[in-house]
């Protein structure tokens, strides 16, 4: 009795039996499937949720602010703010400086007049304004000053500017000293050996004159503080030592002026 192959059998058959000429195995047949899907590659991420990513394009506005951000910062200086600091600083200290010298000249002026001494120092301070010149100029700018006995001579070079001499001597307020027109162009400032209550009014005058130097020095602080952004800010300790030690030289200038008078 003859059995017939199934109809899967037949197909086995056909499928395994090479071709007539050719050399690949009925093995490979089977497995050229196989490889075939293995090579493709395995991705858990489903092909509708997977974009095309290009290249990172920025927008109009996006390309504007990343150029500022990018010219700023070549532009930042790490140092910067120690420059300035330090102009505050300088700025400051140049005031005070201004303030103290002003102080010990006028300081120099009192002692010299509290011993009695006939020197042209004594003028020192005297600042003079003339109508067809802008600000104040010292004295000796416009004037020779000469002692000669117990007096001062002032001969001023323009005739036209006595008058505002003798007014800038008066509004100096020096103690002791007042000016006497005795020509057109010539002030005699009589010097004498100042009395007590003199040389006490002279005390009085420079302890008003290191008090005013000290309001400046003060003014000078607040304004350095407030260009390095407040009391606790970077530079302030620096400010206010220059503030102290100011003020140290001050007051000790006014001791060596009490000392001097005392011996006087």
């Amino acid at each position: 009795m003859m059995i017939r192959p199934t109809i899967a059998q037949a197909t086995l058959r056909a499928i395994t039996r090479p071709a007539a000429g050719s050399s690949i195995p009925a093995r490979a047949i089977l497995l050229a499937p196989a490889l075939a899907s293995s090579s493709r590659s395995f991705s858990s991420t489903p092909s509708i949720l997977k974009k095309n990513k290009g290249p990172n394009v920025k927008s109009p506005k996006q390309k504007i602010r990343a150029t500022e951000d990018d010219e700023a910062g070549a532009n930042d200086d790490p140092g910067a703010g120690e420059v300035v600091i330090s102009e505050v600083i300088e700025k400051t200290a140049a005031k005070i400086e201004k303030a103290v010298h002003w102080a010990k000249a006028v300081i120099f002026e009192g002692v010299e007049r509290g011993r009695g001494r006939v020197t042209p120092a004594l003028l020192d301070s005297v600042r003079v304004s003339l109508p067809d010149a802008p600000g104040q100029c010292h004295l000796n700018a416009v004037a020779s000053i000469t002692t000669k006995g117990n007096a001062l001579y002032v001969e001023v070079w323009d005739t036209d500017a006595t008058k505002h001499v003798e007014s800038a001597i008066h509004q100096a307020n020096l103690p002791g000293i007042s000016p006497q027109k005795t020509g057109a162009n010539t002030l005699k400032i009589p010097i004498l050996r100042p009395t007590t209550e003199q040389r006490a009014e002279i005390l009085r005058s420079l302890a008003n004159t290191v008090e005013g130097a000290k309001q400046q020095i003060r003014m000078a602080r607040t304004d350095g503080f407030k260009h390095l952004g407040g009391r606790k800010s970077n530079g302030t300790e620096e400010v206010q030592k220059l503030v102290d030690e100011a003020s140290k030289d001050l007051d000790g200038q006014m001791v060596l002026a009490k000392k001097e008078f005392e011996k006087a």
